[in-house]
């Protein structure tokens, strides 16, 4: 199976072959806006490190949220175009997800993992995996001092762009982050291992602030 994976929800625009259970190609680049110009150059230039064309793909994966409302739509709007182009299936990942799988297959210390996202307000996104990447909640939107009290007793380990935001009100110990953004090559893997459904839609834990005004 031959996956692009592709991830702008967060301050990135990154992307990931995987080709027979092997990473052939990944590509990364800083961006906290402009993902609409780079994503599409980028992913051209990671399929020519690859050797393949957009019709070679079996699937797409791509990053729903939560994060950058503009990134999120922009992969979206993406995945949506390529797979109508050439008919392959989108699948969608969590950047819950994500994050909580590099930190599991980095090691996890602690028993359970808490993976905060930055809402670039005064609340964070944040869910709890186990030591395997497995949720033990569903995700929430919570101030950063809220957190500890949600989370429950026991120690945690910490990952997430708003890793550093929850730490000082944590009542008990933690482990330090390991990242701050997805890593592409392991939603790749993630999609490898989910089943195709229908396409996938953004996943926010809080409403856009532009909407049209019939919405609003």
């Amino acid at each position: 199976m031959r996956i692009l994976a592709f991830d702008c929800a967060g301050a990135q625009c990154a992307a990931a072959i995987l080709a027979d259970d092997r990473i052939v190609a990944v590509r990364r680049v800083e961006a906290a806006r402009g993902h609409a110009q780079l994503l599409i150059p980028l992913l051209t230039e990671l399929l020519a490190a690859g050797r393949l064309d957009f019709g070679d793909l079996d699937r797409f994966a791509v990053t729903t949220g939560p994060g950058s409302f503009t990134g999120i739509r922009v992969a979206l709007a993406t995945a949506h175009g390529l797979a109508l182009g050439t008919g392959a299936p989108i699948v969608g990942v969590t950047a819950f997800e994500a994050l909580a799988a590099g930190a599991a297959e980095t090691g996890i210390a602690a028993p359970r993992l808490l993976v905060a996202i930055d809402s670039r307000r005064t609340e964070l996104f944040a869910q709890i995996f186990d030591s395997a990447g497995i949720a033990l909640s569903e995700p929430a939107m919570l101030a950063p001092e809220a957190v500890d009290a949600w989370a429950g007793p026991g120690p945690l380990a910490l990952t997430g762009d708003a890793a550093h935001l929850v730490a000082p009100y944590l009542g008990h110990p933690s482990d330090p982050a390991w990242t701050t953004q997805a890593d592409p090559a392991i939603v790749a893997r993630l999609a490898a291992d989910k089943p195709v459904g229908p396409p996938p839609a953004p996943f926010y834990l809080r409403a856009p602030d532009a909407m049209p005004a019939r919405i609003r």
